[in-house]
């Protein structure tokens, strides 16, 4: 008897995509993991977005489109996208216009997930335009605690690619929406508050199994480099959960040193 394999939806959230839209569609169209489907939500784009997304009707992996008729700010959006994308799935992983994935990224995540029911939330290294960006897990281990891996990376010891993250559907109904709208740093903070729950566990792919373009015109470049938005919401995110993996003391002297680095910033 054939074993019913998870299904996963690869959600992808667009707004004026097409420079890189369509590398993103084909990498998904690629994969080696048979029980996929990809939901696109067009953010009322008004680029050829909507013409790229109409080149993978009929395509091996099933795509599934819808589009806001208003433009919705990007953490809202996501918040749609995966509402939407993501139903009578058992796994959802965003996908950006601006990141692709390597043919076997779906199969590998997902197989380290279902080796564990507490397994939420499933990173990997990626590689960017510049080379391999190497988060820096410890390559014995698959697996680390919730609150272990907050902790490493809190104080620095290891990377998180947020954008990157596999999540088990269930999160979905741990609160009201995963990502926290006014936010530009939402995604970093979902996974915070994913990890620092009772009984969290994180699973790490360490292979490159993602990719992601850096370019002038991305968040980051255009708001989070511009206004230093990360400063202050890295310092709500350690507001929030430092607490719960830093011991008192530990947590004190943290919160001492980042206020220096960031009034140093400020100066």
């Amino acid at each position: 008897m054939a074993i019913q394999l998870p299904t996963v939806a690869v959600v992808t959230p667009v707004y004026n995509g097409a420079k890189f839209l369509r590398e993103a569609m084909l990498s998904v169209q690629a994969q080696t993991y048979p029980n996929l489907v990809h939901f696109v939500l067009d953010n009322a784009s008004t680029d050829a977005t909507p013409d790229i997304i109409k080149e993978f009707d009929g395509g091996r992996v099933p795509v599934v489109t819808a589009r806001n008729e208003a433009l919705l700010p990007i953490a809202q959006n996501w918040n749609r996208c995966v509402e939407l994308g993501s139903q009578g799935n058992d796994y959802f992983r965003v996908l950006c216009t601006d990141e692709s994935l390597q043919p076997t990224c779906i199969e590998k995540m997902v197989a380290l997930a279902e080796t564990d029911p507490l397994l939420s939330v499933v990173g990997c290294n990626h590689s960017t335009t510049f080379g391999l960006e190497d988060l820096h897990w410890d390559r014995t281990r698959a697996i680390f605690s919730g609150s272990e891996a907050a902790r490493s990376c809190l104080v620095g010891e290891c990377g998180l690619a947020t954008s990157h993250l596999l999540y088990r559907t269930s999160v979905l109904s741990l609160r009201d929406k995963l990502f926290e709208e006014g936010s530009q740093h939402f995604d970093t903070e979902a996974a915070f508050f994913l990890l620092t729950r009772e009984n969290a566990r994180f699973g790490f792919v360490h292979g490159p199994v993602g990719f992601s373009h850096r370019h002038a015109a991305s968040l980051s470049s255009t708001i989070a480099a511009v206004l230093h938005t990360d400063f202050l919401e890295w310092f709500t995110i350690v507001e929030r959960y430092a607490g719960t993996v830093l011991t008192p003391e530990a947590l004190r002297k943290y919160k001492r040193s980042y206020k220096r680095h960031y009034y140093g910033r400020m100066l």
